[in-house]
């Protein structure tokens, strides 16, 4: 009996031991194959950070935490399974993105991160989408000074959206596009980025007249600004202007000319210099201000193409304020794009001179108009989606509206976009470029240009109405824009604008979006934390 008692407790005692070696084994597996680690929850949902001490915990670097938001995203932690392989990733290419000098974020962020799978096919882009979860479903907090390897990456949610084909890739198809400027040496130089973004790789062609290129003291090289717009893909000819001296007009004939000549007139006599570099493939002569933006070249060359370039035809866009009209006349206005088919470039080409000096307008859209009605019968046909853009301030309201466009205008001077950013989105989703999505109850995507969150919840708020966030807004635009509803102050939206993008386009790459939303740097010097959302688009 005794002997059978001393059995059993030795029994007993093997597979005590036996569970607590199994026990061992399997947390020593979850460590060495990373498992996610609860991080401790943060006062405010910040980590404060002493810089100055530079002195961490040697058992763990709190600098990365997630949370759940309150609009009803699942409390959601920084890791899963194979984490070791997406610290990795995330702290690569993706890390050095969110830690660029270039985009000079804050020390600290509050980080958003969602995995988008563009779903192509027909869609209705000009509809607003309408997707029941939130947008900014979790958060993490980040130290962008921290060693990012020593914690999990933060997750990225999947988000499916509905979004139209994918334009054809530019494989120099669009060799029938002439298009023209008049420029000075600076400007001219400056835009190379901007129009290599729609221009490269296209085959068609750019003629660019600098006005000041005999400039005894700015000496502008042209042949080496030529090289480095075709090192970047664009066939572009520079040259200097024919005119060296402003022609005079009907009422300056008792002026001295000019010297260079004025970028207004060379700006018309564009279509002499463009027939010359024509060639028999050309159909269509674009004459353009130097900060006109095309988003893609190959939806404009659609539009054009519903157009007979065997007949003489002038294609253009009126400006988007009555004002405008009422100075100007009613014109096709250069930075919406003028379009002249070659038929007509040809019956104007012996009347150019004569036209300048023949009118009284200063403008080159307004020398073209005047030749146009009393040297040809051709009278001039509005393209749709075609912007002059004559508005100032904050383009918020025109921008998120949902509104297509073939072009745009401005950006750089009467208000301030970063339109080569924005516009990168086209090459994974052809005209999904500022398409609309409606998330949760709260928050409107613009696709390449903004995030807002409503404060009130976006219920009562008309979307099929722009909002008149730029100066003057009024009724001098509402017979292009209108109709408009009220500006929201401040603090009953947020916005986070799209400041940078990074990746490739081809199959299998990663394109990503970064969305900012700038905290206030305030007299205080209290310690800012800029929020981020980072939309990560499958090729």
């Amino acid at each position: 009996m005794m002997l059978a008692h001393q059995c059993s407790a030795r029994t007993y005692l093997a597979l005590l031991v036996a569970l607590l070696f199994s026990i061992l084994l399997l947390t020593a597996h979850r460590l060495h194959n990373g498992y996610p680690i609860d991080l401790p929850h943060l006062p405010d949902g910040l980590r404060d950070h002493d810089a100055g001490a530079g002195q961490k915990d040697p058992q763990r670097d709190p600098e990365i935490e997630t949370s759940s938001t309150e609009a009803g995203g699942s409390q959601s932690q920084a890791g899963a399974s194979g984490t070791g392989s997406a610290s990795s990733d995330f702290c690569g290419r993706d890390w050095e993105f969110l830690r660029s000098k270039d985009l000079g974020l804050t020390e600290n962020i509050v980080y958003t991160r969602r995995c988008v799978k563009p779903l192509h096919g027909d869609v209705d882009r000009n509809a607003l989408g309408n997707i029941k979860d939130p947008l900014i479903s979790s958060t993490t907090n980040l130290n962008l000074n921290a060693d990012c390897s020593r914690e999990a990456p933060p997750p990225c949610e999947p988000l499916v959206l509905e979004v139209p084909p994918a334009f054809p890739e530019p494989n120099g198809q669009y060799g029938h596009l002439l298009f023209g400027i008049a420029s000075t040496y600076e400007r001219v130089k400056e835009s190379l980025p901007v129009f290599a973004h729609w221009l490269a790789d296209t085959g068609a062609q750019l003629l660019a007249v600098v006005a000041d290129a005999d400039d005894p003291v700015l000496k502008p090289d042209l042949k080496a600004l030529e090289a480095q717009y075709r090192d970047h893909k664009v066939n572009a000819t520079i040259v200097s202007p024919r005119f060296k001296e402003s022609l005079p007009r009907k009422n300056t004939k008792d002026e001295k000319p000019k010297r260079p000549a004025a970028v207004e007139q060379l700006h018309f006599l564009l279509i002499r210099d463009m027939l010359e570099a024509s060639t028999p493939q050309t159909q269509w002569l674009g004459v353009l201000d130097d900060d006109t933006f095309f988003p893609a070249l190959h939806p404009l060359s659609v539009a054009l193409s519903e157009h007979d370039h065997t007949k003489p035809a002038w294609l253009g866009a009126l400006a988007d304020n009555w004002i405008s009209i009422k100075i100007w006349g009613y014109m096709a206005y250069g930075g919406a794009g003028t379009f002249l088919s070659v038929p007509l470039a040809r019956e104007l080409d012996p009347h150019l001179e004569d036209c300048v000096r023949e009118t009284v307008v200063p403008s080159g859209d307004g020398m073209l108009r005047d030749c146009m009605y009393t040297r040809t019968t051709t009278k001039l046909t509005i393209v749709d989606d075609l912007y002059q853009n004559d508005i100032r301030g904050n383009p918020a309201g025109f921008f998120e509206s949902g509104r297509r466009v073939l072009s745009i205008h401005h950006w750089k001077s009467w208000y301030q976009a970063p339109v080569s950013i924005m516009a990168a989105i086209a090459r994974v989703c052809g005209d999904c470029f500022l398409q609309r999505w409606r998330f949760g109850t709260d928050t409107l995507l613009a696709n390449g240009y903004s995030i807002s969150v409503y404060r009130d919840g976006i219920d009562k708020i008309d979307l099929d109405r722009m909002e008149s966030t730029f100066d003057e807004a009024d009724g001098r635009f509402d017979f292009i824009y209108g109709p408009f509803r009220p500006r929201l102050p401040d603090d009953k939206k947020k916005s986070y604008q799209l400041e940078a993008v990074d990746g490739g386009f081809g199959k299998g790459e990663k394109f990503r979006q970064l969305y900012v939303h700038r905290s206030k740097r305030d007299e205080a010097n209290t310690q800012a934390v800029d929020e981020v959302v980072e939309l990560v688009w499958d090729i």
